[in-house]
């Protein structure tokens, strides 16, 4: 029996293994069908899908893996609100678990989106809060990074003095512990808050060149060429031209030889605008158009547009309109072209590059675009709904009035019928009665009734109109009136009938 016991445990245990294992192979393949779809309305609609197929079935560590690799997949496809929002869901469902490093990657995941949705506060107010977390946690290396991001969420809004406060606490925390890479970072980053938002070329020169000194000892190759591109820049701004060459040349080797294709491009447009600036103009063209066909092959839109503004510039100073024109036609195209793709994804893109700030510029245009976009349907939508709710409330009012009208006529006519109906009642008791309707000198007397007020009250008696009664007693239609006001007093009633019936005449 023990070991039927044991047999039935060791079964349930291994059930129970084979389940688990299902579930994460099932939800490892959905990820990997997501991750093959190249279009983003797919990606959303599938994984929407697949989220109502799984959601239930899920347990909470499936769930926080499933969405922090979504959220993934959704800032690969530019989709930042709905990377947003799945970083979010992952970090609550690691709150749920305890997982407190995993909920502050999350928080780091979703401060970088709203960075880069132009939502500086909201991605400020994260990133203090995972600061505040690896403060109490004393993880050094991630207090570093965090304080670094935080310094380049201060550079996107400008503000010169915030980003270097918080990337120089992180270049002081990662000399402490000796992160080599990571302290050319920093030092390359105060660099370009120099360069791009203070504008003091001197003080990003000793940035960059320290970064460079440091980069150049490592195996970093990729940031050992960018700084040295950065450095180039610089020379060329100080019209120190040879030197900028001599960057430029380093910076070109390292990307040709790890076969980076975009940073030769870039260093290739880098070299036309040298060229140009010493006045090499047939060196310059030939270098931009050897960028231009690296451009044209990775379909990068934006530098193909930026390398054609800048060819048209050395065709006008070389009195070559034929080719300036054709570049200024290429460059209306493509900016035509720019300006109708989906204007969020652009904002995106070209907040991703913080390094080029020129393009702050288009950011703003595309977002008041799209803020007045918005801003007209919305208010022609408001019109419109007030509109239709003024004609409605006026075909209801003109339907109540309509039907009160027909209401109140009908009611008229009502009083009415029973007003001759009872008169024609009134006189057929009176003809009915015949002379047991006559006044008699008793009943006349008990209400002290004048002679001339008998008279009108014995041609009331008979019917007759106040028209008819005036004729008769040959007076006007006033003093009939006054005649029955008073006969109304001393009877003690409010109208004919009533006197009539005072005096048992009905």
């Amino acid at each position: 029996m023990f070991i039927l016991v044991l047999w039935v445990l060791g079964s349930c245990g291994q059930e129970k293994e084979k389940a688990t294992e299902a579930a994460e192979d099932r939800i490892e393949g959905t990820l990997e069908d997501l991750s093959g779809i190249h279009d983003a309305d797919s990606l959303a609609m599938m994984a929407n899908n697949d989220i109502s197929e799984m959601g239930d079935k899920m347990t909470n560590a499936e769930k926080g893996r499933f969405y922090s690799r979504l959220g993934v997949l959704y800032y690969q496809h530019s989709m930042l609100e709905k990377a947003d929002s799945s970083f979010f869901v992952a970090q609550e469902t690691y709150v749920i678990l305890g997982d407190s490093s995993n909920v502050s990657h999350m928080r780091m995941n979703r401060a970088a989106m709203n960075e880069m949705m132009g939502r500086y506060d909201k991605a400020v107010e994260i990133y203090m809060e995972v600061i505040d977390f690896f403060k109490r946690k004393k993880d050094s290396l991630q207090l570093a990074n965090s304080y670094s991001n935080l310094g380049v969420a201060y550079e996107s809004m400008e503000n010169a003095e915030k980003s270097i406060e918080y990337h120089k606490k992180a270049l002081r925390i990662r000399r402490i512990i000796k992160d080599t890479i990571n302290i050319g970072y920093s030092l390359n980053n105060i660099g370009v808050v120099f360069t791009e938002i203070i504008k003091d070329v001197d003080s990003a020169l000793v940035y960059y060149t320290k970064a460079h000194n440091i980069f150049k000892g490592t195996k970093a190759l990729w940031e050992s060429a960018t700084v040295s591109a950065n450095i180039g820049h610089i020379y060329v701004d100080l019209e120190q031209y040879d030197k900028a060459e001599k960057y430029f040349n380093y910076s070109f080797k390292i990307f040709d030889s790890i076969k980076i294709i975009q940073g030769k491009a870039e260093l290739l447009r880098s070299f036309g605008q040298l060229y140009f600036a010493k006045g090499e103009d047939q060196r310059a063209i030939e270098s931009l158009n050897e960028s231009l066909k690296l451009n044209e092959k990775a379909e990068n839109k934006k530098e193909i547009l930026e390398i054609n503004r800048i060819l048209s510039k050395i065709y006008i100073s070389r009195s070559d309109y034929a080719n300036a024109i054709r570049t200024m036609q290429t460059v209306n195209k493509l900016g035509d072209s720019l300006l109708n793709i989906e204007k969020q994804k652009a904002i995106a893109d070209i907040e991703t590059k913080y390094q080029v700030k020129e393009k702050n510029k288009t950011i703003e245009v595309l977002r008041l675009e799209e803020q007045l976009h918005i801003k007209q349907i919305r208010n022609q939508t408001m019109l419109i709904v007030s509109l239709s709710v003024i004609f409605v409330l006026l075909i209801i009012v003109y339907n109540f009035k309509t039907r009160q009208n027909k209401l109140n006529q009908k009611q008229l006519r009502l009083e009415l019928q029973n007003y001759l109906l009872r008169i024609d009642e009134m006189q057929t008791e009176i003809d009915e009665k015949g002379d047991c309707n006559k006044f008699t000198d008793e009943k006349l007397k008990e209400f002290d009734l004048s002679e001339r007020e008998t008279e009108v009250l014995k041609l009331i008696a008979q019917g007759f109109k106040n028209i008819e009664i005036a004729d008769k007693l040959f007076v006007s239609q006033n003093t009939v009136k006054t005649h029955i006001k008073n006969i109304y007093v001393k009877l003690d009633v409010k109208n004919r009938v009533e006197a009539l019936k005072r005096v048992d005449i009905v």
